[in-house]
């Protein structure tokens, strides 16, 4: 084979690999621009990879790239620093009354017993709860005590007419027949003057002050006119002369004076402030002592701090133990605590010289209307819980007369009267809230029907009253009434070794009603004679059914 065939046959052995190669290389992109392009596409792309990749959220450990163990040191807090107050759920809504049924409970309506005049100072917006339900508080302002300074004239010196009292009084005040201004009879800061000395006191029960007290069934003319209990407006006096007996059947804990007589509650707080009447011109300092310490407690009580509240409280009290508004004060402070008993043995001899807190006063001294509320519900479940305390419905009477829930407050009270007899305050309150409770409806029925009024009786003239009298109270003493041929009268009230003695002038007024006028008092009655030697003596104003004295001639 010559040298030609040679490579024409190695042409013909290789010619398979030259196709095989050729298709591969047109299957990768055809040829030569093909590769161009793409080389221009791998130019495009990041030559590598990031050097490092972002921190995760929880770093790794450098060395066994693990994650830590523990968190890191500080982390944002899963709750705000500061929480919002969660709005407090009254105790009137469904399922927390204690006990009572729907439609059981229908409290009067707020706005009834209103003075002549609104109060023109420390008034505030108060919520409204739902008025007709136990716990809960009135929907508006009820009636409140009239706190403006009012100057009543001279008066002059017609017999049941006040003569002089300049403006020491408020026009509530000057309701009453039955009076006195004596300081004697009040010591140191009266009731009625709180409003000057306690910016706080926003005012007290208007109770017994509207024209319809009485609800037009007068026995007779003026003899009616209302005004609430005989020892809010003659003050100590009215024990003082053998009228009325005071016992306090509530037990409290005694608070020590420094430099007086511990107060032992178990006299009328009047008879309290006339022992501890200060000096002339210690009263200014008095008043700043006292008030320092009612400040303080006040500020922790709205923080429910009450047991910090009640040593700042005694403090107070141990500084001015003649002044009712302080012991009033106390007396919430032991609400609040639950000492339900001793509150109403604190209360009882405050409520026998003056009216209580009216709701402006009430619902300052708290945080919240809420918080007042949820205290009452607590001291209804209690006393539901012991039916037979009679400490617990006086206390409930007291705070539903702040609320002006008067019909309740009667039951309340008509409760504490029964169950504890030795409770005359109770029973006065009991009669002093029916009466004004009724005294719409009854004013109604009256101006209805004019003619069923008991016709006045026929006064008792003066000459019969000449002599002595004798009203002999057993165990709560003597009083003995003397009636001079000149128009003066000697009034002498004797118990045991103490003995009581004050006198003045008498006289009978165009109503036919016996008026006693002595050094800055008047005490007004309406006298009978229901038999030969007997004198029925009646104080005018006081709640009805009050027996009064009666009189044996000596």
């Amino acid at each position: 084979m010559n040298s030609l065939a040679k490579l024409l046959l190695a042409l013909l052995c290789c010619l398979p690999l030259l196709i095989t190669d050729a298709m591969a290389r047109g299957g990768r992109g055809g040829g030569g621009g093909a590769r161009s392009g793409g080389s221009r596409a791998a130019a495009a792309r990041p030559a590598s990879r990031p050097a490092s990749r972002p921190a995760s959220s929880v770093s790794r450990n450098p060395i066994t790239q693990s994650r830590p163990s523990s968190l890191p040191a500080t982390r944002p807090s899963a709750l705000p620093s500061t929480r919002p107050a969660t709005k407090p759920t009254l105790p009137n809504q469904p399922g927390t009354r204690p006990g009572t049924q729907p439609g059981k409970v229908t409290y009067p309506q707020p706005g009834t017993q209103r003075p002549v005049s609104r109060p023109g100072q420390n008034t505030r917006p108060i919520q409204k709860p739902d008025f007709n339900r136990p716990g809960t508080l009135p929907a508006n302002r009820p009636g409140g005590g009239n706190n403006n300074w009012w100057n009543s004239g001279s008066g002059g010196n017609r017999p049941g007419n006040r003569a002089g009292l300049g403006n020491n009084v408020n026009n509530n005040f000057q309701n009453n027949l039955n009076w006195s201004t004596n300081r004697n009879n009040w010591g140191y800061n009266p009731w009625w003057n709180r409003a000057a000395t306690r910016s706080w006191y926003g005012g007290s029960w208007n109770c017994g002050w509207n024209g319809n007290y009485w609800g037009g069934y007068r026995p007779w003319p003026g003899y009616g006119i209302g005004w609430g209990l005989i020892g809010w407006g003659l003050g100590q006096w009215c024990y003082d002369s053998g009228y009325y007996y005071y016992s306090n059947p509530y037990p409290a804990e005694v608070v020590v004076v420094s430099d007086g007589d511990p107060v032992t509650y178990t006299e009328p707080i009047t008879a309290i402030a006339t022992q501890n009447a200060p000096a002339d011109g210690d009263a200014s300092k008095l008043t700043e002592t006292s008030e320092s310490h009612v400040s303080a407690s006040q500020a922790v009580f709205k923080l429910g701090a009450y047991l910090v509240a009640l040593e700042s409280a005694n403090k107070a009290v141990a500084a001015a133990p003649g002044d009712g508004a302080l012991h009033e004060y106390r007396a919430l402070v032991l609400f609040a605590l639950r000492k339900y008993s001793e509150a109403a043995g604190v209360l009882n001899p405050v409520l026998a010289g003056g009216p209580g807190w009216n709701w402006t006063t009430m619902v300052s001294l708290y945080d919240s209307p809420q918080t007042y509320a949820a205290q009452l519900q607590a001291l209804e479940q209690y006393s539901k819980a012991k039916p037979q305390a009679a400490d617990a419905h006086f206390l409930l009477g007291y705070h539903y007369m702040v609320c002006n829930q008067l019909a309740q407050a009667t039951a309340e009270f008509a409760a504490a009267a029964k169950l504890q007899p030795a409770d005359g305050v109770a029973a006065q309150l009991r009669d002093l809230t029916q009466a004004s409770s009724n005294s719409g409806a009854g004013a109604a029925a009256a101006a209805a029907a004019p003619a069923a009024k008991t016709p006045p009786p026929a006064p008792v003239p003066v000459e019969k009253l000449a002599g002595n009298w004798v009203s002999d109270k057993g165990p709560q003493g003597t009083v003995t009434l003397a009636f001079k041929d000149d128009g003066k009268f000697i009034w002498t009230y004797q118990n045991g070794a103490k003995t009581n003695k004050f006198g003045g002038e008498f006289s009978m007024n165009d109503d036919g009603l016996l008026v006693l006028d002595a050094e800055q008092s008047q005490m007004v009655a309406a006298v009978a004679l229901p038999q030969d030697g007997q004198l029925n003596f009646v104080l005018a104003g006081g709640p009805p059914g009050d027996p009064g004295l009666l009189f044996t001639r000596q």
